[in-house]
């Protein structure tokens, strides 16, 4: 089985952190450890320094001053290790401080599966950035507003050996549904990647939506991107060197996309 992109979630409410679990792994994430306290995280970030990925509360509800998620920002910082920051947007001095300390995003609570996928995302895309030029000084994130929906970026981090691979939504030739899962097919890469879920899910908020015109059912459980199509008949619809199963409506359809 192909590696996972690796989390560790600190948040206090443990509901909260349950559900981002959950929801985390349903997106094809290995959560490593979800921590209630400060104490937990420092043990948490101690065991895992090879964790892509850090969701961070920003107010972690301990009777210490000193052991909030700032406190564990800073040493997070310090080492470059990429982190979220989890925020019911509180004060602006709050979000001023944490802005300081170079998150590689910020998540608005309460999160959705489409606001989360989108977070983690942007911070891969923001931590890769940050890499390629340690020279320059990196621009502080802007300041988040619950008003303002997030944007579903083209494109979605995977793992490859132990590195993380960019790969953008206008690679994706097919998207297949199993039991539990969808399955996304990048030809290019050669590469096979599952989100729990289903067909309906994925492409309603994960796909872009500039890009979801493109993706064309054509069968029950999978849908083709017609870029990738080569040919059809009215058993079958060749895709990116697959083969998938049709019918002659699916090949009318195709027809007169293609006309």
């Amino acid at each position: 089985m192909a590696p996972k992109i690796s989390l560790i979630v600190v948040e206090d409410e443990a509901l909260i952190a349950e559900n981002l679990r959950l929801t985390l792994e349903d997106l094809g994430y290995a959560v490593l450890a979800t921590c209630y306290t400060f104490a937990e995280a420092e043990t948490a970030l101690a065991a895992h320094p090879a964790a892509d990925l850090v969701l961070l509360d920003i107010n972690l509800g301990s009777a210490n001053p000193a052991h909030t998620g700032l406190a564990l920002a800073q040493g997070l910082s310090a080492a470059g290790r990429p982190f979220v920051f989890l925020t019911a947007y509180s004060d602006l001095d709050t979000i001023r401080a944490a802005t300081r300390l170079q998150p590689s995003g910020y998540l608005i609570k309460p999160s959705n599966p489409a606001t989360l996928f989108a977070a983690i995302q942007t911070a891969f895309e923001h931590s890769s950035t940050r890499q390629l030029a340690p020279a320059l000084a990196p621009l502080p994130l802007p300041l988040p507003d619950p008003r303002t929906p997030a944007l579903t970026p083209d494109y979605f981090f995977v793992k490859s050996g132990t590195r993380t691979t960019k790969v953008y939504w206008r690679e994706v030739a097919a998207l297949e549904a199993g039991k539990n899962y969808v399955t996304l097919f990048v030809p290019a890469l050669r590469l096979r990647h599952a989100v729990r879920g289903s067909l309906a899910a994925v492409l309603e908020q994960l796909v872009p939506a500039a890009l979801r015109p493109a993706f064309v059912r054509v069968n029950r459980s999978t849908c083709l991107q017609t870029s990738f199509i080569d040919r059809c008949d009215d058993a079958f619809v060749y895709c990116a060197g697959e083969r998938f199963e049709g019918s002659p409506a699916v090949r009318q359809q195709l027809q007169k996309l293609g006309s």
